[in-house]
């Protein structure tokens, strides 16, 4: 899962998600990091491409990081 940073994706949450994370699909991200919860799930955080702050998500500033399960992207064609 590891070599999944750096990757370009496209956001596609789940329906019934948070309002918030409604507002992001279609949109192009990278993925951050891949964490990991205590209850052993995996999540993305990305980072958005159009995101003016983007280097604060890439310096894991709060606000400019989003967190997706692996099944809402989409992976982009390189």
């Amino acid at each position: 899962m590891k070599n999944l940073i750096g990757k370009k994706v496209i956001l596609k949450p789940k329906e019934g998600r948070d309002v918030f994370d409604m507002f992001l699909v279609g949109k192009t991200a990278t993925i951050e990091s891949v964490e990991v919860d205590f209850e052993n799930r995996t999540y993305l955080a990305v980072v958005l491409d159009d995101d003016e702050g983007k280097d604060l998500g890439f310096a894991h500033k709060i606000g400019h990081r989003f967190f997706f399960d692996t099944d809402e992207v989409e992976m982009c064609e390189e």
